[in-house]
């Protein structure tokens, strides 16, 4: 009997769990149109039915979602008119649909359902997507998946990079006012960190944690994983990690570490007896060390003994 190492054996039940990234299009079997080998959920046979894309369809009557008839309210959707935006909305001349799937843990994340939303409040003649696919608009309102976002100046409004944006008046995060930021101004400098015209502002976890206290905004420089220096301070996520040889911090690509002429960092703590200036990390993965001094090696910021 053969043995598989047990990484295999788990990397086969998570494929069967949550699929691979070929996703079984419409097809038909026996007369009867299908959806992942399941019969399309219709009380009658679907009239001139025409798969729009791997997760949309459409006949006379309505439209599908991974073989579920689309139904806003009370009300099938209409089918001549019914087109695929993304893999999430859909719309016809009445509505907008957001249509995604989910799982529940009482089932041991077994059994994927599919979720169809009526999206309340968008006009289907309007409605369109912004660039990252999630985000969308109408004449009148801003939309994250089913729900209204409220924003400043809707025309002005447009997205950023890192979960950021801004319009005329205000930037945001994550469709969150960042308070009191100058809109016309504002830009993202990575995922941790961005400005405006005299603010510098930083991400505390998922959400904006507000705008750095003293920071020099005009020498103010990313470096990368959260590490920020200002030539007098250094900062690791909105927080000063030290002002001494500010100007010298370095991000060290990868693996959480930094450091000045004569500090080295961790995730943002001090480590305590690194030698600096020759501090630096392996160049290939090592699963005893991450990275070394001239006094011995050090794995996720700890110093640890490695035998010959």
């Amino acid at each position: 009997m053969i043995k598989h190492p047990l990484w295999i054996i788990l990397m086969g039940i998570l494929s069967m769990l949550f699929g691979c990234s070929s996703e079984s299009n419409y097809h038909k079997k026996s007369g009867k149109w299908h959806y992942d080998g399941v019969p399309v959920n219709r009380e009658i046979e679907p009239v001139n039915f025409k798969v729009i894309d791997d997760y949309y369809a459409k006949d006379d009557a309505t439209g599908f979602y991974r073989g579920t008839p689309v139904y806003g309210g009370k009300d099938a959707s209409d089918g001549p008119s019914f087109t695929a935006l993304n893999t999430w909305y859909a719309k016809d001349k009445f509505r907008v649909y957001y249509c995604d799937t989910e799982r529940d843990s009482k089932e041991y994340w077994s059994i994927r359902r599919n979720v169809i939303k009526t999206i309340a409040g968008a006009d289907a003649a309007t409605f369109r997507l912004l660039g990252d696919g999630y985000t969308a608009r109408d004449n009148l309102h801003l939309f994250e998946e089913d729900k209204i976002v409220q924003v400043r100046d809707l025309e002005s409004y447009e997205l950023l990079d890192h979960a950021f944006a801004k319009d005329r008046i205000r930037g945001y995060h994550r469709k969150r006012e960042v308070a009191g930021s100058h809109g016309g101004s504002f830009a993202a400098f990575d995922a941790h960190y961005a400005k405006d015209k005299s603010r510098i502002y930083y991400v505390d976890g998922f959400y904006i944690g507000g705008a750095i206290k003293g920071v020099r905004h005009e020498s103010f420089k990313v470096l990368g994983d959260g590490y920020a220096t200002d030539g007098s301070r250094g900062y690791y996520k909105g927080k000063t990690i030290t002002s001494e040889a500010a100007a010298s911090l370095q991000y060290l690509e990868a693996m959480g570490y930094a450091k000045t002429a004569g500090q080295v960092f961790y995730n943002g703590e001090l480590m305590q007896g690194a030698d600096a200036p020759s501090f630096g990390r392996v160049a290939e993965f090592n699963a005893k060390f991450d990275a070394t001094d001239k006094l011995g090696h050090f794995s996720a910021g700890q110093r640890v003994n490695v035998s010959p």
